[in-house]
């Protein structure tokens, strides 16, 4: 008589492994299915963009650039691929993407700081940020908060310079200034003309402007404390107060002085050297 319990055992033990595969294909065709349906239903896709921190651009200009909107799939896109983007704006400093599940994208955008206004040719209004961007003021009711930038070419690099310098400037002191003009000498080529909200002019460069504008503001108290409300402050080597008449009686004389050397009248008009001579006999 032949055993055939060894036999039973291989049959038990095929029959095992054929049910453990089964098993296996149909958890696989289950967890694909759930995965086909998920993919497929509105907890995949975006349902909401939140955009903050935005003020010089707008939220759809923002939008635009990241490549994503409602009803994309929400895992099919890495933040910092969106993050690149934005940052091609530019005035964009830094940005920040984050996913909330389900369906939700926070943009969170850091723009070059405003630090001036200008006026277009067109008679437009432009916020300049502290890279020298110029972006349109498309609100008419913003407040002129900050210096306005007059007389100066668009290729002049101090104004680039003097954008990145007005960053480092307080708010307030900012919005004590309220023009700002190139006065540039043989001395110093990056000199400006400051014009306060006070009534005083205020003469110093761009490159002292940080360290000088500190003493603006004490100045203008003590002149306040002495009922002076006018006057020029020249902010260079030196800090001084001047009045305006003296100021700009001593800016006619030295015209009339370099007249008289280069043998014309303080109006532009050519002399004579011999009248002049008759005269001063």
């Amino acid at each position: 008589m032949q055993e055939r319990m060894p036999v039973l055992r291989e049959e038990r033990k095929r029959s095992r492994r054929g049910s453990r595969k089964l098993l296996f294909f149909l958890l696989l065709l289950f967890v694909t299915l759930l995965a086909v349906l998920f993919f497929r239903s509105s907890l995949s896709k975006i349902a909401q963009i939140e955009i903050v921190g935005n003020a010089a651009l707008s939220a759809e200009e923002i939008g635009q650039a990241s490549g994503i909107a409602n009803g994309h799939n929400f895992f099919g896109f890495r933040t910092s691929t969106v993050e690149k983007r934005i940052e091609q704006l530019q005035a964009v400093e830094r940005v920040e993407v984050r996913k909330k599940f389900p369906g939700s994208i926070r943009i969170t955008v850091a723009e070059y700081p405003r630090v001036a206004f200008q006026i277009h040719p067109n008679g437009d209004k432009e916020m300049l940020l502290s890279n020298g961007m110029a972006i349109p003021v498309k609100d008419k009711s913003i407040v002129v908060d900050k210096p306005i930038l007059s007389g100066w070419d668009e290729g002049n690099p101090w104004k680039l310079k003097l954008c990145e310098t007005l960053r480092k400037i307080s708010d307030k002191t900012l919005a004590e200034i309220s023009e700002i003009k190139p006065a540039p000498t043989k001395t110093y080529e990056d000199k400006i003309k400051m014009y306060t909200r006070s009534q005083f002019e205020v003469y110093t460069t761009v490159t002292y402007l940080p360290d000088k504008i500190l003493y603006l503001d004490e100045m203008i108290e003590q002149m306040a404390d002495k009922d002076v409300n006018s006057g020029v402050f020249e902010l260079l080597e030196a800090n001084t107060h001047i009045p305006f008449d003296q100021y700009y009686g001593k800016q006619e004389a030295g015209k009339d002085a370099d007249a008289k050397k280069n043998g014309t009248s303080s109006n532009g008009q050519k002399t004579d050297a011999k009248d002049t001579q008759k005269k001063g006999n």
